[in-house]
C-alpha cells in the first residue's frame, strides 16, 4: 500500500468530454469498476481518482463569465452530476503509476480488454479521449479519510505532539487545476516560485488542503486508441467485441519503437497545478489571494508569473465522481 501522495510517480489525465445525460452516467457506472479491476493487473499501477468539471475560476474577472458551481449548490452536484448545467461535461480521470512506462506496458498487454470496455463508451464522447501523462514534481497532500476517521487521527497527532493535518474527505471537497506554460530556460524558476506559492497559501489560506506541481511528460497514443490506419478505421467497424489486431501508432509499437509516452510535449512547456479545497468559498477567496495580498502577490508574481509563456493561468473547477480510497492513504 502506498503511503501519501508519490513524488516522482507518473500520473495519466485520461481526458473527454461526455454527454450530460442519464445515460452516460449509467454506462460509467457499469464500465468504471470493470477498466480499474483490469487497470489493476498491472504491478505498477497506484491508483486513480476520476473528476467531473464543475466550473472555472473568474480570476477576479479576467475570465467574468465563469461559475465554480454550474449548479444550484454543491450539495445538488454531489447529489447528482446531473445537477450540473454544463454539457458536454468534462470527466478527467487521473491514473497514477510508479512510472510511464507502467501506463504503457498496462495498455499494451490488456489492450483487447480495454478496448471491448471503452469502444462501447464512444457513444456518450463528444470530445476525446486524451491522454497527457505528467510526473509528479513536487506534492504536500494530507491522506484521505473519512469523518468517522477524524477523531482518531488527530487524536494520534496530539499525543505524538505532531502538528495535526488537514483534514481531506472522500468525496467531499473541490480541486481547482491550473495550466502553466512556462517560457523554455524559466523551468526551474516557476518550480522554486510554484513551490514557495502554495506553502505560503497552504499555511495561511482557510480551507485549502494541500497541492500537487505535475510536470507533463508527452502524450500516449495507444490508450486512446490512436492507431495507425488501416487499424484506426477497424475501431469504428465494431461496438468493441473484435479490437484491430494492430497496436501500432503513428509512432511505432510499445516495446519496439518507444517505452514512455510517445506524443511529444512540444512547447512551451505545460505544467498543472492541482489544489484542493473544503468548499467553493475558500477555492474562490483562496486562489484570488495571488492578487490581493500584497505578499503573497509579490512572490507568485515574481516566482510563477513571470516564468510564463502564456498569461494568464486557467483552473478549471473538478468535483471527485469516484476515487480509490488507497492510493491517496
Amino acid at each position: 500500500m502506498v503511503r501519501g501522495i508519490k513524488k516522482g510517480a507518473a500520473l495519466a489525465i485520461n481526458q473527454a468530454a461526455i454527454a450530460n445525460a442519464p445515460e452516460s452516467f449509467e454506462k460509467m457506472q457499469r464500465v468504471g469498476p470493470k477498466v480499474c479491476l483490469t487497470t489493476a493487473n498491472e504491478p505498477g499501477f497506484l491508483g486513480f481518482h476520476a473528476f467531473l468539471q464543475t466550473g472555472a475560476h473568474p480570476l477576479g474577472g479576467r475570465f467574468g463569465a465563469a461559475k465554480l458551481i454550474n449548479a444550484d449548490s454543491m450539495e445538488a452536484v454531489m447529489e447528482s452530476p446531473l445537477n450540473l448545467r454544463l454539457d458536454p461535461l468534462n470527466l478527467w480521470q487521473y491514473t497514477v503509476w510508479e512510472d510511464a512506462e507502467a501506463h504503457e506496458r498496462m495498455h499494451y498487454e490488456q489492450y483487447e480488454r480495454i478496448f471491448e470496455l471503452c469502444a462501447g463508451c464512444l457513444d456518450m464522447v463528444v470530445d476525446g479521449p486524451w491522454e497527457p501523462v505528467y510526473r509528479i514534481l513536487e506534492e504536500d497532500m494530507p491522506r484521505l479519510m473519512g469523518m468517522t476517521d477524524v477523531p482518531r487521527i488527530m487524536g494520534q497527532a496530539m499525543a505524538q505532539q505532531q502538528q495535526p493535518p488537514k483534514i481531506r474527505l472522500a468525496m467531499k471537497r473541490l480541486v481547482a487545476l491550473g495550466e502553466h506554460y512556462v517560457k523554455e530556460g524559466g523551468e526551474q524558476a516557476f518550480t522554486d516560485g510554484v513551490v514557495r506559492t502554495l506553502e505560503k497559501l497552504k499555511e495561511n489560506a482557510p480551507g485549502m488542503i494541500g497541492w500537487m506541481l505535475l510536470e507533463k511528460q508527452g502524450e500516449s497514443a495507444l490508450s486512446t486508441f490512436q492507431l495507425a490506419p488501416p487499424a484506426f478505421w477497424e475501431c469504428l467497424e465494431t461496438l468493441g467485441a473484435n479490437p484491430p489486431e494492430s497496436r501500432r501508432t503513428n509512432y511505432g509499437e510499445f516495446g519496439k519503437d518507444y517505452n514512455t509516452p510517445p506524443i511529444p510535449i512540444g512547447g512551451p512547456k505545460q505544467y498543472l497545478v492541482h489544489t484542493e479545497w473544503e468548499s467553493p468559498d475558500t477555492l474562490l477567496f483562496g486562489l484570488t489571494l495571488t492578487g490581493v495580498n500584497p505578499e503573497l502577490r509579490r512572490i507568485h508574481d515574481e516566482g510563477v508569473m513571470a516564468h510564463l509563456a502564456r498569461l494568464p493561468p486557467y483552473y478549471r473547477i473538478f468535483a471527485p465522481a469516484m476515487e480509490d480510497m488507497i492510493f491517496f492513504h
